[in-house]
């Protein structure tokens, strides 16, 4: 016990003498608790990633994000440039039908709303033509 007091004195001396400099050895010394206990959370995550095989990439999380879209897109190119004229028209044919049915799809959609207009129309008129019969046999 004696001993790490007297360590620990010969540490703050020599981290005193370095004229308000603060090397390496004195910051690490500084907080060792801190230290440690970072260093064993680090340890522990390494031993984990081990042990489910997972292993360290060299590169990082953007770069490998970066390399698979520019592959998806040289993919896509490649898939574009390599149509037959066939493919390519009948590529623009499904795309008219679709069109054609989100048209159809949007017209009957408005369609629906305008006869259920009416609907409410016409109750409104029964409503108001009871009621008026009513003050008139009153």
């Amino acid at each position: 016990m004696a001993d790490v007091l007297k360590q620990q004195a010969l540490r703050k001396e020599q981290c005193s003498k370095d004229n308000g400099v603060k090397s390496g050895a004195c910051l690490e010394h500084s907080k060792p608790m801190k230290a440690s206990r970072a260093h064993d959370a680090l340890h522990k995550e390494l031993l984990l990633a081990h042990k489910k095989g997972l292993a360290l990439s060299s590169r990082s999380e953007l770069q490998q994000v970066l390399e698979r879209r520019k592959r998806e897109q040289s993919y896509q190119d490649e898939e574009q440039h390599s149509r037959t004229p066939l493919e390519k028209v009948l590529l623009r044919r499904q795309q008219k039908q679709h069109e054609k049915e989100k048209k159809h799809d949007e017209e009957v959609r408005e369609e629906s709303q305008l006869m259920e207009f009416v609907r409410v129309r016409q109750n409104l008129r029964k409503i108001h033509s009871v009621v008026q019969d009513k003050n008139a046999n009153s």
